[in-house]
């Protein structure tokens, strides 16, 4: 089986800028502790997307306040989300938007299958809800993912057992 950290260095060398990389970087010493062994069954695969989610946003502020990766905050991460949810639910419309636009204005191009940060973000933007047509009963006790996995998956790596700790 495959574990967490795993993915995560498999995602790492599919390549990208250096602050991408530091970025992973950062994400795989943060999860070492919580992560250890835990293999990519049940819910650990939202805690990858998180890791990613993670690893993204590291990346955008880095980018954005010219620090590397390991120089953001877990204050700067608090910021960020908040900013990205204001006003709307967690995982829908505005805040995948909000991190849209702060990839964009970094110059790429959300749609570019040779950009790794890209092709990450499309990865993880990939909407888990059940079908509008499920019975409620079938999900409300499931491991069963809902909504995008950044969004879902980064609020997984800020709760045990996953749970990352910036400062």
């Amino acid at each position: 089986m495959t574990t967490i950290i795993e993915q995560v260095q498999r995602w790492k060398a599919e390549g990208g800028p250096d602050v991408w990389q530091a970025a992973w970087e950062r994400v795989i010493d943060l999860g070492r502790v919580p992560w250890d062994g835990k293999d990519m069954v049940l819910d650990a695969p939202v805690a990858a997307d998180g890791a990613a989610a993670l690893a993204t946003l590291l990346y955008i502020t880095a980018s954005e306040e010219g620090i590397h990766p390991r120089d953001v905050t877990h204050d700067q991460v608090i910021r960020f989300r908040e900013a990205s949810t204001a006003g709307t639910a967690p995982g829908f419309g505005e805040e995948q938007a909000y991190w849209e636009r702060r990839l964009t204005a970094l110059g790429h191009d959300l749609e570019d299958p040779t950009d790794p940060v890209a092709v990450m973000w499309r990865r993880i933007t990939i909407d888990y809800r059940p079908p509008r047509d499920a019975l409620d009963e079938a999900w409300e006790d499931s491991f069963t993912r809902w909504g995008p996995g950044f969004s879902s998956g980064l609020r997984k790596v800020f709760t045990p057992p996953y749970k990352v700790t910036l400062d």
